[in-house]
């Protein structure tokens, strides 16, 4: 009766897994649908090598494929809730050092590798510190996102995909601790089956080309990205935010929020959002002050009569919270570095 359950939960999830590959395939080409797919595909395989009668000979690869879904889902999180994210080294580091981890518990656990103790765990320990950083990442800027249905899938995304992830993980924990592995197996598939019902769910239910940024669509350094408004313009709001930038300065604020925004303007917050994506275009909160500050900034760095001034000092003026987040800032939006940039213009 366990293995039949087993067997009906586990097709069950690589159907819904398959249709949730669809999906991200046919959205627009960027990085959190390349991650999306790659991550579905991945865990098709792992749910394969959960059935009877795979092949013992690739097991190692197997595990390796299935491991590969948790990085995957740590990178595709980060790509789909941060539209200014890229791997860095560190992040393509960790990843490997995980899967060549969790390789080695496959070899060693089948005889072919020296047993190292409590790499199991270690991997394990890794696994859930990847789904936790993940789900902490996706909520903490939440407030700042624009994208009303990116914003929405926040809450249930976090919870379903962070809960099936240590679902999975914590069931093959007591199924290792209690020698129940079959029971341990079904457990995992339970998990696996819902889990991917609720974000297959959620993936159909969502505006792709709107959550899912697409990479030929994305904005040149320093504009604006164009977006079409689903609703005609608030004139008046509009006016409203222009003034508080352009007259008080509003974005000097380095703990500016939407909220407080909503508030300045005497608007409710809902319109001030629309208003921001919808009419101007932009993502998140982050970039529409950040483009004020980099104007700002631009003007102090290219004025003779501030040559004198610290560029930190004039970075902390338009409102960047640290240098760190400004150098990244400034270089993404126009392709050099503050000094590089000041250096060209007061030579000209």
């Amino acid at each position: 009766m366990i293995l039949e359950l087993d067997l009906l939960l586990r097709g069950g999830a690589i159907g819904l897994l398959m249709l949730a590959a669809v999906v991200f395939a046919r959205s627009p080409a960027s990085l959190p649908s390349r991650f999306g797919l790659a991550l579905t595909l991945c865990t098709v395989v792992g749910t394969l090598a959960g059935l009877p009668h795979a092949p013992i000979a690739f097991d190692p690869l197997l595990d390796l494929s299935s491991s590969a879904a948790i990085p995957l889902f740590w990178l595709f999180a980060r790509a789909w809730f941060d539209d200014a994210f890229r791997p860095k080294p560190i992040d393509v580091a960790l990843a490997a050092a995980f899967l060549a981890c969790t390789l080695y518990v496959s070899l060693q656990g089948r005889g072919l590798a020296t047993p190292i103790r409590g790499l199991d765990i270690a991997v394990y320990l890794g696994g859930m510190a990847f789904a936790i950083h993940a789900q902490w990442l996706a909520w903490r800027n939440r407030q700042s996102d624009l994208v009303e249905a990116r914003r929405q899938a926040r809450t249930i995304f976090v919870v379903s995909i962070g809960l099936m992830i240590l679902w999975l993980l914590g069931s093959e924990i007591v199924g290792r601790a209690t020698g129940e592995l079959a029971v341990s197996e079904m457990t995992a598939a339970a998990g696996l089956f819902m889990g991917t019902f609720v974000i297959t769910a959620l993936l159909f239910g969502l505006h792709h080309p709107e959550v899912f940024l697409s990479t030929d669509a994305a904005p040149v350094v320093g504009e604006v990205q164009a977006a079409a408004a689903p609703e005609p313009l608030d004139v008046g709001l509009g006016e409203r935010l222009a003034a508080i930038m352009t007259r008080d300065r509003a974005y000097r604020d380095p703990d500016l929020t939407i909220g407080m925004i909503a508030a300045r303007v005497e608007m409710p917050e809902y319109r001030v959002r629309r208003h921001i994506n919808g009419g101007l275009g932009y993502r998140n909160v982050s970039d529409y002050l950040n483009e004020h500050r980099i104007a700002e900034v631009r003007s102090a760095l290219a004025d003779p009569a501030q040559a004198d001034v610290p560029i930190l000092t004039i970075a902390m003026d338009a409102g960047f919270g640290s240098l760190v987040m400004f150098n990244r800032v400034f270089k993404d939006r126009l392709g050099e570095t503050p000094s590089a940039f000041r250096r060209r213009h007061l030579k000209g």
